[in-house]
């Protein structure tokens, strides 16, 4: 379908819901083998949760099925099948086409350790910053509270500083990796204010699928990829951002005319 240049209104809803009803198809496609190939992913992650909660009858720590589920989130949020998704939507943004399967799995041949040790590092840093609040929050007084909120808030920073890791590596699947990561750090810094935004997108997108119960197989998924490379085409000058087509309701409900 056609499409303009012009910026205005990029990052809106209807911006991001045109982008992907223009590839509404691939957008489902995607969206099922993302979840098809998360499927380990999401297996150990459950694991961890069901580990969490024996650990928390046994000691008596009825928030450790919590903590269970934020390490599982950081875990799995760090994939190879999301650094896919994300490689897959990103030249939507632009205008273009998805990647092909040989541009995808040397893409995946290169971040796979990467993106695996980010994820392993990223659920560890997040269970020793849980643990370290629990067990100050256990020593009790406002000493204790203040070094167990320390601790949760550092969980916070943790979210903030490793929110555009993946999509930059995605993107930038040439680019070396300690660069990259800097150059993550540097755009949240640089910009606090998206990085909030993004985040409480993402959120909503993420109750709407739990709301919806069906929403993550209709292609919740993808369209939170393709709002991550929204917020991305904001603050990244190299960016070009193509508009959808405007479409009027009719041409919305019956696009086969």
């Amino acid at each position: 379908m056609a499409l303009t240049t012009e910026t205005r209104g990029v990052g809106s809803i209807a911006h991001l819901l045109g982008i992907v009803y223009d590839h509404l198809g691939r957008a489902v496609i995607l969206n099922i083998l993302w979840g098809l190939l998360s499927i380990p992913w999401f297996a150990l992650a459950a694991l961890l949760i069901q580990f969490s909660l024996v650990l928390g009858d046994s000691f008596q720590v009825p928030t450790a099925g919590a903590m269970g589920l934020v390490v599982a989130v950081f875990f799995c949020s760090f994939s190879p099948p999301t650094l896919l998704l994300l490689a897959a939507t990103a030249p939507w943004v632009s205008g273009g086409e998805s990647l092909s399967r040989q541009q995808l799995l040397r893409i995946l041949r290169s971040r796979f350790l990467a993106v695996q040790c980010l994820g392993g590092a990223a659920g560890l840093s997040a269970a020793l910053l849980l643990i370290n609040a629990l067990f100050y929050h256990s020593i009790g007084g406002w000493f204790g509270a203040m070094l167990s909120g320390f601790m949760l808030w550092l969980v916070v920073a943790l979210v903030f500083l490793s929110l555009y890791w993946l999509p930059l590596l995605a993107r930038e699947p040439e680019a070396p990796v300690w660069p990259t990561l800097r150059r993550g750090l540097l755009l949240v810094f640089d910009k606090p204010a998206v990085a909030v935004y993004l985040i409480a997108s993402l959120g909503l997108l993420v109750l709407l699928g739990i709301f919806s119960g069906v929403g993550w197989l209709c292609g919740l998924g993808t369209v939170a990829a393709v709002q991550v490379h929204l917020v991305l085409a904001r603050i990244l000058p190299e960016v070009d951002v193509a508009m959808p087509a405007r479409r009027t309701l009719r041409e919305v409900l019956r696009p086969w005319e």
